[in-house]
């Protein structure tokens, strides 16, 4: 008699597989996800198990929600299955969730010992400690130093590596928040976790998930209250306007560009009002108002000019990324020969390890020598941004190659269109 091994068998005895408990937990809710995909598929867990190197009953466990996965099965799945990141972008919550749960098994197991008869109540001991911490202004100088620090790791990590850390980060700013009463000190860390809240924000929208992008965003108004710093305001309505304008958002990038820049005060540099500048005339060309786009995008390098490198800033904004907008806003007129000359300029002036702006220019070049029917030149820069886009889990910047994609199928090279799913196809199993 031959037993009956594989799970989820469609035809033989015993009963069908028990439904997954519905639960609110982020554990169950990554496990549920991760069974809808795989049904989806079509797909056994025997056959999901030996695309990922994970034993079926281990990824079984896993989708009912009985055990954590680690992150390198996340990502294995997330792969297989096509998830295009929505598995990964899930996995912090469930590792916020479990440490959570493990410190209250800890304090529990502390509050069980502590709750003998002495003369010495440790157990209100205890909960004292715990208690928010004393801020001091040494302190708030090293977390304000630590979204810095993330923003440089922003080009050599991947955004669901990021989002760990920096939602970690965005926690702890929020919690200290409870216990500071010095106004001076309450401002500066409301302001670092304005700059926290926001960073998570881009990065969710980097993942693609644009409900989670706008609940941070959302929780910038009442930590931006509280930070009382108007050149905070206009930095993340800037980046609002960018969320926007990668959704397609023309009306909304319009009105987020116009606030920041109103709300930039008298003091603001000439770096960020140069920024500010390239943001509204990138919002514009999506309406093809090629006047006003020129003359924002004008105003953009008269700042920068005016600088002269002797301002700095918050954000890394320098000649390569003032590119990148330059070449952004030349496309959307319709102009590639600026294009192309802005967007060269860009690259010959990239830092080192800026991976992940290069690869914005290179497919930035790809879309404008496509149009300037130097097909050659678009195909080796639409590679090169295919390649950091995808490993560094860019759903945003693949988004970019995609359109690239459709655009080479548009206008009659379905052959160079397929080789670049081809090579899409080698990225993904190389990274399985």
């Amino acid at each position: 008699m031959t037993s009956s091994a594989n799970p989820e068998q469609k035809h033989g005895p015993g009963r069908p597989p028990k439904p997954p408990v519905e639960s609110s937990s982020a554990l169950c809710q990554l496990g549920g996800h991760m069974r809808r995909l795989r049904l989806a598929s079509g797909l056994t867990l025997m056959t999901l198990g030996k695309m990922t190197g994970y034993s079926w009953q281990h990824i079984g466990a896993i989708e009912r929600g009985n055990v954590a996965p680690s992150e390198e099965l996340v990502i294995a799945c997330d792969r297989a299955l096509a998830a295009g990141g929505r598995l990964i972008a899930a996995f912090p919550a469930v590792v916020r969730e479990q440490a959570s749960l493990r410190h209250k098994r800890v304090a529990a197991r502390r509050d069980g010992v502590m709750s003998a008869d002495l003369d010495v109540d440790w157990s209100r001991l205890a909960a004292a400690a715990r208690r928010p911490s004393a801020v001091s202004t040494a302190l708030v100088e090293e977390l304000e130093q630590i979204t810095d620090r993330q923003r440089l790791l922003y080009h050599e990590l991947s955004s669901a590596e990021m989002l760990i850390s920096v939602e970690a980060h965005l926690g702890l700013l929020v919690s200290l928040m409870r216990g500071i009463q010095n106004a001076p000190l309450r401002h500066r860390i409301a302001s670092a976790a304005v700059e926290a809240a926001g960073f998570a924000a881009w990065l969710w929208l980097d993942l693609g998930d644009q409900f989670k992008m706008n609940t941070l965003y959302g929780m910038t108004g009442s930590l931006l209250e509280e930070a009382d710093n108007p050149g905070l305001g206009c930095y993340i309505a800037g980046y609002q306007a960018l969320a926007a304008e990668a959704s397609g958002m023309g009306r909304e990038a319009i009105r987020y560009a116009e606030a920041a820049r109103n709300q930039a005060p008298s003091t603001s540099s000439k770096v960020a009002l140069s920024w500010l500048s390239a943001i509204g005339a990138n919002a514009v060309a999506l309406t093809c108002d090629r006047r006003s786009a020129l003359s924002l995008l004008g105003q953009a390098c008269d700042y920068f000019g005016a600088a002269n490198g002797k301002e700095e800033w918050m954000y890394d904004f320098d000649h390569s990324a003032l590119a990148v907008y330059r070449g952004q806003c030349h496309l959307r007129l319709g102009q590639p020969r600026e294009a192309v000359a802005a967007l060269q300029v860009g690259l010959a002036e990239l830092p080192d390890g800026c991976d992940r702006r290069a690869a914005f220019l290179a497919i930035g070049l790809a879309e404008a020598y496509l149009r300037g029917h130097e097909h050659d030149g678009a195909i080796h820069h639409a590679n090169r941004a295919l390649a950091v886009f995808a490993a560094r889990g860019s759903t945003a910047g693949l988004m970019r190659v995609l359109n690239f994609r459709n655009l080479l199928a548009k206008v009659g090279h379905q052959r160079d269109a397929e080789d670049l799913d081809q090579r899409a196809r080698h990225h993904l199993a190389s990274q399985t």
